[in-house]
Order: C-alpha cells, then sequence, then structure tokens
C-alpha cells in the first residue's frame, strides 16, 4: 500500500497534468464567445489521468518519488480522444448548411434525452474512476 506522500504526490500530478491539458484543449478549441463545459473536461481529465497513472505500469524518470510520464501520457491519450470526439467538419457549401439546419432541427427535439445520457454517463465514468483509484490504494 502507497504512503500517504506518494498518494499527495501522484494527486499534484494528477491535477498539473490535468490543468495543462484542460487549459491547452481550451485554447485550441476556443471559438468566439464563451467556451463552456471546460471544468467538466477537466473533471474527467484529473479523474482518468490518475487512475490511468497509478494503474499503468510506471515507467520513465523519477520526480520525488514517482514516475510522472505515465500520468502525462494517459492524460495526454485522454485528451486527445476527447478532442477527436468533439472535432467537426465545416460545411463545404449550401446544400450541406441546410442538412446541418435540419440536423440541428431534429437535435432539438432530442436534446433533453441525451443530457440526461450524457450526464448519466459522465457520473458512471467519474465514480468508475474514483472506484479504480480508490482500489488501487488500497490494494
Amino acid at each position: 500500500m502507497p504512503s500517504f506522500e506518494i498518494l499527495l504526490l501522484e494527486l499534484a500530478v494528477s491535477l498539473g497534468v490535468a490543468f495543462a491539458l484542460s487549459v491547452i484543449f481550451a485554447l485550441a478549441t476556443w471559438r468566439h464567445g464563451r467556451r463552456k463545459g471546460i471544468f467538466w473536461l477537466f473533471v474527467i481529465l484529473f479523474v482518468a489521468t490518475w487512475a490511468g497513472g497509478v494503474w499503468v505500469k510506471p515507467f520513465g524518470p523519477v520526480l520525488w518519488g514517482i514516475h510522472w510520464l505515465s500520468f502525462l501520457l494517459v492524460g495526454l491519450v485522454v485528451a486527445l480522444i476527447l478532442a477527436v470526439a468533439q472535432s467537426k467538419p465545416k460545411p463545404q457549401g449550401r446544400q450541406e448548411t441546410i442538412e446541418i439546419l435540419e440536423k440541428m432541427r431534429q437535435k432539438r427535439e432530442v436534446e433533453q434525452i441525451v443530457w440526461i445520457t450524457l450526464n448519466l454517463f459522465f457520473w458512471i465514468l467519474v465514480l468508475a474512476l474514483s472506484g479504480a483509484i480508490v482500489f488501487r490504494y488500497l490494494l
């Protein structure tokens, strides 16, 4: 079972990696107007980085007694997956724009169901990753 100091260091590294990746992600996807969801992105990156960092076989250089590279690589992989899932190509012409507007109208009709589903998925993901973190430290 890891010591309390190691737990705090891993927590700090996970927070740092998640914060840095959230800022990079926000700057890279910044559009005119307010950016929504950055806090929730940070939460997902934080728990995924921490859970992955403690479960992946430690590798790379040691800093303050922990292998920080495994935390960084897990965070990068999760951030890249989220970035790919978030990206949308721009429409190419008038017909494609009309099709996108029609899809937006249809999307509004099911928005509440999607919101509830994604909200439920988010909390299940956070709880599962948090459980993985706790389970790792209890081993």
